[in-house]
Formats: structure tokens, C-alpha cells, sequence
């Protein structure tokens, strides 16, 4: 299991480290033509959109994984510690049903995006709503294996490791 987790964090890192370098070179490849040209690359402002979508939900995944995004569990914190437990148990069951539900959406946007191409560089959305659909499923895949006890939770304080 640790090998496969190793693997698909290698890839998840790739993939976001890929989409950032040819989003940041076509911004700059855009600016460069538009200021120092007198033919900007309009096809530069489409691409970044797409890549942008790859990076934010690729990354959103990874923080889903590690743990890193924002909670606020005061009034979670004040429970004593069964209905703490409970309630946090009954959290992760709802942030799943919404995760597939979100990746079940994802794939239905997909679908309607395969039939619907960019206007300047003709590639279907499906590839960009496709980056929605792995994010989601690798959300709820996590998810499903926290709850199940497969896969180790994140530490608590994983955002005092950051501070």
C-alpha cells in the first residue's frame, strides 16, 4: 500500500509541477508577445485558463491527502472526547458523500464537455473538466480508505508543522 501511495504522490507532483511550468512559460510567452511584438499569442490566455484548472484542483487534492485545508473545529474542540470522536466521524461521512457526489457531477460535465471545443486552440473541455473528475475521485478515494481505517488520518496539527 505505501508503494502505491508513493507512486500516486510522484505522479500527483508531476502532473501539478508540469501543469505550473507551462502555465508560468505561457503567461510569459504572452506578456513578451504582447509588449515586445506587434502579434500577441492570444492563444496564451486559453492555455493558462486550462492549465490553472489542472493546478488548483490537482493541488486541492494533495492538501485533501495531506491533510492541509482550512477546519475550524472550536466548538468540536470544546465536545467531550466520545461525541468529539462521533462528530468528527459523522464529518468525514458527509465530506465523502459530497466528494463523489462532486465527482459524479465532474464526470457529467465531462461528458457535455467532449462536444464542446476551446474557441482559439480547438481541444475538447473534457480535458479540462477531466482534471476536476481525478481530483474528486482521489478525494473520495482517500476518504473512503480514512474511514474504512486503511490509510492513516493526517496528523492533527498538520498546519502547526507549516506555522
Amino acid at each position: 500500500m505505501q508503494n502505491v501511495v508513493k507512486w500516486v504522490k510522484r505522479t500527483e507532483n508531476l502532473v501539478s509541477f508540469t501543469a505550473l511550468a507551462v502555465l508560468t512559460g505561457s503567461v510569459l510567452w504572452g506578456v513578451l508577445t504582447r509588449y515586445v511584438t506587434e502579434r500577441p499569442a492570444v492563444w496564451t490566455t486559453e492555455l493558462s485558463g486550462m492549465l490553472f484548472t489542472w493546478v488548483v484542483y490537482i493541488g486541492a487534492m494533495t492538501a485533501h491527502q495531506e491533510g492541509r485545508h482550512i477546519r475550524v473545529t472550536l466548538l468540536v474542540d470544546l465536545l467531550p472526547r466520545p461525541a468529539r470522536l462521533a462528530v468528527l466521524k459523522l464529518a468525514e461521512v458527509l465530506v465523502l458523500a459530497f466528494l463523489v457526489y462532486a465527482a459524479w457531477l465532474s464526470f457529467v460535465m465531462m461528458q457535455k464537455g467532449a462536444t464542446r471545443p476551446s474557441p482559439v486552440l480547438d481541444i475538447p473541455f473534457s480535458w479540462v473538466y477531466l482534471a476536476t473528475l481525478i481530483a474528486f475521485v482521489g478525494m473520495s478515494l482517500t476518504s473512503a480508505l480514512r474511514l474504512l481505517g486503511l490509510m492513516d488520518p493526517p496528523p492533527v496539527d498538520a498546519m502547526e508543522e507549516v506555522l
